[in-house]
This record gives structure tokens, sequence and C-alpha cells, in this order.
């Protein structure tokens, strides 16, 4: 008598219920598939440009951080001027934290060494960004200069750079994907999904049967006892 023996269960490649109803559609849209590429693209060419400008300006501008110490160390002296009159920014001081400003100073008494490193870190992020070059570490070195420039008191644009620069590190399989990142990682599966619609509701389950009630359809107004 032939009995049927079950089969080995292999791995399990498809997304799982639970997870994907944490998932909404147009995240994995945005995150991992190619036609977001593109999107992208722009979003990192621009915020390269401006990495990359940016410390070009300290290596070759009038300010050359490459050759002098002046430009870190009066953006340690602002630091210290906004941290010393904190009492009359009516509680909300530029630079908040003793600690940082304690930091600054030791790194001040290396100022030379330490305008080198900023300016080769921009230089550095923004050729990454540019060329698509391990997008996600870039994104990632851009997000730790921004906060170490805002946390000494020095605003302007870092917050829109923090926000599109996390943006970038979360989406690193796509982002470089139009870049060297497809020649230098490994490629990922980027299936081409459609633009994510709004799913329809299905209809309540105790709803269906009460239409398929045969009670509704004998022509009785109440069920038989």
């Amino acid at each position: 008598m032939a009995t049927d023996t079950p089969l080995a269960a292999g791995p399990e490649t498809r997304t799982s219920p639970a997870h994907a109803t944490l998932e909404l559609p147009w995240t994995r849209w945005l995150y991992r598939s190619r036609q977001a590429s593109v999107l992208w693209l722009a979003v990192r060419l621009w915020l390269g440009w401006q990495w990359f400008s940016a410390g070009w300006q300290k290596l070759t501008g009038s300010a050359n951080w490459f050759t002098h110490a002046g430009g870190l160390q009066g953006f340690i002296a602002g630091a210290n001027a906004s941290y010393n009159n904190r009492a009359a920014a009516f509680g909300h001081p530029e630079t908040a934290y003793g600690w940082y400003v304690d930091y600054l100073n030791a790194v001040g008494a290396h100022a030379q060494t330490f305008s080198r490193v900023v300016t080769l870190s921009e230089l550095a992020v923004g050729i990454g960004l540019l060329l698509g070059c391990l997008t996600g570490a870039a994104a990632a070195g851009g997000v730790a200069l921004n906060l170490m420039y805002i946390t000494g008191g020095s605003a302007g644009t870092n917050g829109v750079f923090i926000l599109l620069g996390v943006l970038l590190v979360a989406a690193w399989r796509v982002a470089g994907y139009l870049g060297a990142d497809y020649f230098l990682l490994p490629r990922p599966r980027l299936p081409r999904l459609p633009w994510p619609r709004p799913r329809r509701r299905r209809p309540r389950l105790a709803l269906r049967r009460l239409c398929r009630c045969p009670v509704l359809h004998c022509g009785h107004a109440t069920p038989h006892g």
C-alpha cells in the first residue's frame, strides 16, 4: 500500500502577512523599485552638488580651510559666544550643550588638522553622492557633518540636508542604482512595480453571508423556526 510522504517545506521567500500589513504600498515602490531610482537620482545629484561646492569653496576660496585654520576657529568662537550668551536668548540658546562646546575647544587646539578633515569630508560626501558611489555611506557621512554643524549653533540649510540625507540612507538600495553602486554593490532584485493605488475595501464577511442567506430569497420576512 503506497503512502504519501509529506514534502519538506522550503524556505519562505514571500513576505510574511504580518510584515505585509506593516509595509505601506508607496514605501515599497519608493525604496524597492527601479522606477524610483530616477527620483533618487535627482535628490542625490542636488544634495551632492551642494556638498561638493561647499567643500570646493573651502579648498580654493578666499577663506581657505585647507591651508588656514581661521574658518574653523571662527566657528568655534561663534559657538562659545552663543553658549556664553544663552541667558539672553530667552532660554533657547543656539548652542545648548556645554559638553559639545568643550569638545570644540579641544578641537581648536588642532584647528589646522581638523579644518583639512572637514574640507576633505565635504568633498568626499559630494563626490560619493554625485557619482552614486556607496550612496548610503556618503549620505550617512553628510548627516553626521550636519549634526555637528547644527549642534554647534549653525542652522541654515542643515535641517533640509539632514532630511534628504536620512531619506537617501533609507533608499540605499535604489539611490545609487543609476550610478556607480550598480557595479560596486551586489545587484539587488529591483522589480518594476506599478504606482501604488489605494486598495478597495472588501465587504465585511457578515454582510456577504447575509446577502447569501436563503431566507432573504424565499419571500419570508422571518426565519423558519
